[in-house]
Formats: structure tokens, C-alpha cells, sequence
């Protein structure tokens, strides 16, 4: 191990990947460019970077993915050389903290004991016989807990009560940690998804958009929006907005009313509320030439023929209070000649257009307002992982900063005609408890050596 470990040292990429500086350059580094990724919005689209930032930024950004910070090759490239330089620096700590681990506490000589920091001792003329030194013996033992012994160090016999040398293992557990919860990111990074869909009431879909890449990503099993509810504060803001759902995969699997804080969750994805979009659908009255009324319905997003006169009508912008104070929607009107014509109409008023030697009287009748309920989609099969690994964590810096390694040892044996007893202790955390772990020992050998006199 040593032979092994002086390599390393000569190797200057060894040296390099177990700097402490390269660890503190990477923390300060990616604790700097975290900032970045909160500060910037993430996820948006490229045109929302070039309105708001310029197209001067606008090509750094692109260029450095800073849209996307946490996803971005450089940032997982500098959690990869972070991992490494954790694993390096653990494995050049290892030799050493085997030798800790593995070291005899029992040998150890009475020389050794009263240079400890805590440290008493007791002088008793003559010879005890055995019965006095086992209670002088069981009473340390009471005090300090399970002990071990050594028979013979220096004449003398030697007790060890030894606690929480398993302690050293803690900062392999927090190194672990972070191994484990980057792990799991990765995990979720190449094998989750997130995204998004606006769906409407009534309306199925199987799948959704990509939020990275805008392409579908197909579920596996199909979701419909039965019906959404939104209620408003006195003010017009929004109140809260509720969407119920059903999972279908060949027949009906669940049914749940979802909000914002409260998700559904199927086969691992969930299903988050996130928004809502209020779309309209006109109802328009065209009169024809002969005086035939008509009523044509119009969804958002949707043409709808009039066969009578082969004429396509769809809806392009909608707006609920113009400048006179009445509803008003643009819509177009397309030939079968593929001629388009747009113009606005506004409730309570009626205009002509022509198509061909035909005039037409149209009118808004009525005009809606039906929701899309905004869906954010994600599946992360590291999140247990990363759980796990924050779980470790935990339990790691308990140990690390809690979990002393306390040693307290009782020597008696012959020294100058006389009976001596040291009782010694050392530990590397937590003083003030071993001080009072050590002052109940003093007291019980006080007393049991007291007798003896």
C-alpha cells in the first residue's frame, strides 16, 4: 500500500486530480455558474434569450447552453472532474484511515498513558491482594462501558474501553454521497424526461412536447381532461385552478382532481399543475343574399367549412374589450380559390363582405371562453437516488461532526514499591462529554480506591 501510494504521489496527474485547490476551484466554480442557472431563466425559448438579453449575449448564451445551465455539456463535465477529484483525494485518504482504523490501542506503555490529555492517577502503599485490584478493575468497568484487556505491559495490567472507532468511516459516507446523488441526476438526465401539454376539456392525448427539444414524447398510455375549474379573487386574479383527469391505458386505470401542490403520478411520470389558457369560440350569423340566416360555431385553433358557399372561416385573434367596451375577434374567410380575406367584428355591429357578385351580411352572435388546462410532464427515475443519496449525506455529516472516537484506558501494577492505578483517556471530537465521561470514571475509582487505603 505504501509502495502503491508513493507512486501515485510521484505522478503529477495523480497530484493534480487530488489537489485540494482543484476541489476548492471546482466548489467555488460550480457554486458560481449554479448562481447563473438561477439567475437566468431556464427552459424558455430562444426567441424569449434574444428579446430579453440582446443579440450580443444572446450568442454567448447559445453558445455556452446557458439557457439549459444544468444540462449543458461543460457544467456535467465539470461534475465529472469534481467526482473524480473526490475519489482520488478518498483513495489517497484511504492508507491513512486503515492505519487508524487498524491500529492496537492496547499497545500502548504507562509512559505513554500520563502524556495524555486527560489523565489522573492514584499511589497505594504496599500490595493489594487480587479482590482489591478486581474491584478497583470492575469499577472503572461499570463507568466506562465494555472494555478489553492486555495482561502483562510493563508488569502491570492494562484495560482499553474503546467507543465510535468505527467513526472514522464517516467521511467516506459523505464522499459517497455526493458520488450517489450525482448518480442519480445523471440517471434522470438520460433516462427521464420533462415536459409539457395544453390540453382542453374533453380532449385526450398519449402524448407531450419535449421541453428541450419540442418533439413528442410518447407515454404509453392515454390521458383525458374531463373538466377543468379555475375561480378568481374579487381583483380578477386567479384563485385556484383544478384539473380532472383520467389515465386510460385499454380501459379506465385512474381518476384524479389535480392542483398545484397536489400532482398525479402514473407508472413513474408525473403530472403537475402548472397553468391555464382561456380560448375563445365565436358563434357568427351570416346572413346570405336571399336572407337565409345561418349560426357557425368557430373553436380556437380550428377552420370550420360553411358548405353553402364553400367558405373556410377560422379565428385569429380574440380580444374581450376593445377600445369601444364590447367583445371583438378577427377572423379570416378563404375561398376555394385559396384567396384569404381577415377583418375584424364587433359584437352588436354588422358588416358586409363579398365573395364573388355575392354579398353576405356577417355578425358576431356570441363569443365564449373555454380553458386549456397547462400540464408540466416530468418522469425522473433517479429521484430514489438521489433520496438515497441525500440520506447518506446526512448520515455521513452526523457521524463526521457527532460521533467522537473516545479511548480510555485503567492501568494497575507495581511501581516503587507501590500499588499504581492511571487512568487515561484521549478524544479527537466532543471534549466536554469525554470530560464528563472521564470524571464519572475518576469518582468511581476515587471511591473504590478509597476503601482500599
Amino acid at each position: 500500500m505504501k509502495a502503491l501510494s508513493s507512486r501515485h504521489q510521484s505522478n503529477p496527474i495523480w497530484r493534480f486530480l487530488s489537489s485540494i485547490r482543484l476541489a476548492v476551484f471546482l466548489l467555488i466554480t460550480l457554486a458560481i455558474t449554479s448562481i447563473i442557472g438561477t439567475v437566468i431563466p431556464q427552459g424558455e425559448s430562444l426567441q424569449f434569450y434574444l428579446e430579453h438579453y440582446g443579440p450580443d449575449f444572446f450568442l454567448v448564451l447559445k453558445a455556452l447552453h446557458l439557457n439549459d445551465t444544468y444540462h449543458s455539456w461543460w457544467y456535467i463535465t465539470l461534475l465529472g472532474l469534481f467526482s473524480v477529484n473526490l475519489i482520488v483525494c478518498t483513495l489517497r485518504r484511504l492508507p491513512f484511515t486503515l492505519k487508524l482504523y487498524k491500529r492496537d490501542s492496547l499497545s500502548i506503555t504507562p509512559e505513554r498513558l500520563l502524556r495524555m490529555p486527560f489523565k489522573r492517577t492514584w499511589k497505594i502503599r504496599g500490595d493489594l491482594d487480587n479482590i482489591s485490584i478486581q474491584t478497583i478493575i470492575s469499577s472503572f468497568k461499570e463507568a466506562a462501558g465494555k472494555s478489553r484487556e492486555a495482561p502483562d505491559v510493563d508488569g502491570g495490567r492494562l484495560f482499553l474501553a474503546e467507543k465510535g472507532k468505527w467513526s472514522y468511516w464517516g467521511i467516506y459516507a459523505l464522499h459517497s454521497s455526493i458520488l450517489v446523488i450525482f448518480i442519480g441526476a445523471l440517471v434522470g438526465l438520460f433516462l427521464g424526461f420533462k415536459g409539457s401539454v395544453m390540453l382542453a376539456e374533453g380532449k385526450t392525448i398519449d402524448h407531450i412536447v419535449d421541453r428541450d427539444t419540442g418533439g413528442y414524447i410518447p407515454l404509453g398510455f392515454s390521458v383525458h381532461c374531463n373538466r377543468f375549474y379555475i375561480s378568481f379573487y374579487d381583483n380578477g386574479e386567479p384563485k385556484e385552478y383544478r384539473s380532472d383527469l383520467t389515465i386510460s391505458d385499454g380501459k379506465e386505470i385512474l381518476r384524479k382532481s389535480i392542483v398545484v401542490n397536489s400532482p398525479l403520478k402514473y407508472k413513474g411520470i408525473t403530472f403537475y399543475q402548472a397553468s391555464y389558457r382561456a380560448i375563445p369560440e365565436a358563434s357568427l350569423r351570416i346572413v346570405s343574399p336571399d336572407g337565409r340566416q345561418t349560426l357557425l360555431d368557430i373553436p380556437a385553433f380550428q377552420s370550420v367549412l360553411w358548405p353553402e358557399a364553400r367558405l373556410t372561416f377560422g379565428l385569429m385573434r380574440y380580444e374581450p374589450e376593445n377600445v369601444h367596451g364590447r367583445p371583438a375577434v378577427q377572423i379570416w374567410v378563404q375561398n376555394q380559390a385559396g384567396r384569404v380575406k381577415a377583418f375584424w367584428l364587433l359584437k352588436g355591429n354588422e358588416r358586409e363582405f363579398n365573395q364573388g357578385k355575392n354579398s353576405y351580411r356577417i355578425s358576431l352572435a356570441n363569443i365564449n371562453e373555454r380553458y386549456l388546462t397547462g400540464l408540466q410532464v416530468k418522469k425522473d427515475p433517479g429521484v430514489w437516488i438521489v433520496w438515497l443519496g441525500f440520506a447518506i449525506l446526512i448520515f455521513g455529516f452526523a457521524v463526521v461532526f457527532w460521533v467522537p472516537h473516545q479511548r480510555m484506558w485503567l492501568w494497575v501494577g507495581r511501581q516503587n514499591d507501590k500499588t499504581l492505578v492511571i487512568l487515561s483517556g484521549q478524544t479527537n471530537k466532543n471534549r466536554l462529554q469525554f470530560e464528563k465521561n472521564i470524571k464519572k470514571a475518576e469518582e468511581a475509582l476515587d471511591s473504590s480506591i478509597g476503601a482500599q487505603k
